[in-house]
């Protein structure tokens, strides 16, 4: 056994790095895991004992950290899929990694809720019935597409539900759950804000499929899955 094996590179992607990487060099997906914080971690260490070095890194107490595994999908998406539940952390670093995953990386995804005076907070209970998206916003008039960030809903809610939560939309007309959506965990939902007819014009890409089709062709992507999602956000993407 070789000293690489007894070691696991733990990579640890966060809020931060999905704001800075979507819509740079990032748009189909949400992160590029080469490119966030690495830690070199001993296989058989505690992952509670791997939390410690997190807080010392990133100054988030232990008690507010909650991690998801991320996984492959059959449509080659990969997605935040399922959060580490506590009585996983007692378990060895190298044991925690998806199946058929490399077995000396493990790829997280730290979250960290926050108060309203931006202070770190215990994350939610997760349910069953809680799905965790997160959302982009695509401007048509700057061709620009960003993350806005992440938050929880019912797979029987709807969209009408969380309308509250997102700025700058139309109402939804049709009344369709996310659960038969077929959305879950680590999905990605796209809104865009609604154009005056008048401003139609002006646009080279006035909504998101037209935008993700225009970087799909000019940017090499080799393989990307995404499908509409018929919501009227007014036009919603889960890809």
């Amino acid at each position: 056994m070789t000293e690489a094996d007894l070691y696991t590179i733990v990579k640890v992607a966060r809020n931060e790095d999905l704001a800075e990487q979507i819509g740079r060099d990032r748009y189909f997906d949400l992160v590029d895991h080469n490119k966030v914080r690495s830690f070199r971690i001993k296989r058989w260490t505690p992952f509670n004992l791997f939390k410690e070095e997190v807080a010392k890194e990133f100054g988030i107490p232990i008690q507010f950290q909650r991690f998801w595994l991320w996984a492959k999908r059959q449509n080659n998406t990969y997605r935040p899929h399922r959060h580490v539940k506590p009585q996983q952390e007692a378990q060895p670093v190298g044991r925690l990694r998806a199946p058929k995953a490399n077995d000396a990386e493990l790829n997280l995804f730290l979250e960290v809720e926050h108060s309203r005076r931006g202070l770190p907070k215990i994350p939610p209970t997760v349910c069953s019935d809680d799905i965790l998206l997160f959302f982009k916003l695509y401007d048509p008039l700057k061709e620009e597409l960003r993350y806005v960030g992440r938050f929880y809903v019912k797979a029987d809610g709807m969209p009408v539900d969380i309308l509250a939560k997102i700025n700058r939309c139309d109402p939804v007309d049709k009344m369709v759950t996310f659960r038969d959506s077929q959305l879950g965990n680590g999905d990605i939902i796209c809104f865009q804000i609604s154009l005056e007819d008048e401003s139609r014009g002006q646009c080279g890409h006035p909504n998101v499929p037209s935008f993700l089709e225009y970087v799909y062709h000019h940017q090499g992507v080799t393989h990307v899955y995404f499908a509409v999602v018929t919501l009227n956000l007014p036009r919603v993407l889960k890809f």
